[in-house]
């Protein structure tokens, strides 16, 4: 526990004058069976799980990016070894599913203190509180730890996005987009405005860019190599950007990355596709909204442990290597860890290997020692 948290702990029992005053009694006699608490707070349905004996700490959640409309399915099988990551642990597992789906940062980051405020209320103030979350949820999982250290006794980002949007989404999505948009033109979207204006037009199939990649797969192999990626990651990666883009877009207000001084080299003949992608300005309000929600800054008081997979066509892992060069600038490299596993895909992980690594950060959080850093090996 906190020192301030101690403290505060302690004037209020002698506020109270007996110990049977606390705001909640011992954790294993409270909850000797588990709770589950479902509702909604604000438009957002949430999920909070307390295990029979409880040991008095909380976990919350931060999911990463939903395409909009997706429904709400907490007690899915691949939410559940997640879950039980913490649980077993005898922690409780709080997470949102906030009141938007898409790129919805800022109500991910209003919707999950919202939620935290909640389980306060009903069962008491934790004994300790993590936060952690996969993919866009590893960036609310920053945005939370930075900017409110004193809610929070550490940070466990996965897989994440742990740049700066306008930074990462721009190198990433929108170059490759733009690349095969000059690789294979017209069958992304049908707009005037191209890549910078997606939702003036119905949007690309995944069916229709599948067909594309695979009638010209020395394209694809092109932009593999210029992107570090796989031949066959390209056309779902592709489809899942194009579609990131286009609900941005709608939520922000226009398009917010510009490339007109981008050079597009590796893609065969430098200076055909240099000078054959399309530009595009972005749009100063577009650039606002993102840059506000949310540019990591660097500057944490808590641990902070991210992991990351060794291949991820959707995040990179170099985002963890950004973010250690953050915390650098900002004079808190001390408070950053990382750790990759040994597997393909985004947010590959075994539920043993996200309780090892909660593991690894409890033990910083409770000792000040820093963990180890590289691969993570699970004993």
């Amino acid at each position: 526990m906190r020192p301030h948290r101690l403290t505060a702990a302690l004037l209020a029992l002698a506020a109270a004058g007996c110990a049977s005053a606390s705001p909640r009694a011992p954790a294993a006699a409270r909850f000797a069976q588990t709770v589950v608490d479902t509702g909604t707070i604000a438009g957002a349905p949430y999920r909070i799980e307390i295990p029979a004996g409880w040991n008095g700490g909380l976990v919350m959640y931060a999911h990463g990016y939903e395409i909009v409309g997706t429904p709400f399915e907490p007690m899915a099988p691949r939410h559940a070894g997640f879950r039980e990551a913490f649980t077993s642990r005898g922690f409780a597992f709080a997470q949102s599913w906030y009141r938007a789906q898409g790129w919805a940062v800022r109500e991910a980051l209003e919707d999950t203190e919202a939620l935290r405020r909640r389980f306060v209320g009903r069962y008491g103030a934790p004994d300790s509180t993590f936060v952690t979350g996969n993919s866009m949820g590893g960036l609310i999982t920053l945005g939370i730890i930075e900017r409110q250290p004193g809610d929070y006794d550490g940070a466990l980002p996965l897989c994440g996005v742990l740049s700066p949007p306008l930074e990462v989404l721009k190198l990433r999505m929108f170059d490759l987009l733009a690349a095969y948009e000059y690789l294979y033109p017209g069958v992304l979207t049908a707009a005037p405005g191209g890549l910078g204006d997606l939702p003036s037009a119905p949007p690309a199939t995944r069916d229709a860019i599948v067909a594309a990649t695979q009638a010209h797969p020395e394209r694809a192999e092109a932009l593999a190599r210029r992107f570090a990626l796989r031949p066959q990651s390209i056309p779902g990666l592709v489809w899942f950007y194009s579609v990131i883009l286009r609900e941005l877009q709608q939520r922000a207000g226009g398009n917010p990355f510009d490339n007109r001084g981008t050079v597009y080299a590796g893609l065969g003949d430098d200076a055909a596709s240099s000078r054959g992608v399309r530009r595009y300005a972005a749009d100063a309000e577009a650039v606002a909204y993102l840059r506000a929600w949310y540019s990591p800054t660097g500057r944490v008081e808590d641990p902070v442990l991210a992991m990351h997979t060794t291949y991820d066509a959707t995040v990179e892992p170099q985002q963890m290597d950004r973010y250690r060069a953050q915390t650098q600038l900002a004079g808190t490299a001390d408070r950053f860890a990382a750790t990759f596993v040994v597997a393909d895909g985004h947010c590959a992980y075994t539920p043993a290997q996200v309780g090892a690594a909660f593991d690894a950060l409890r033990a910083w959080a409770a000792t000040g020692e820093r963990p180890a850093e590289g691969e993570l090996v699970v004993r």
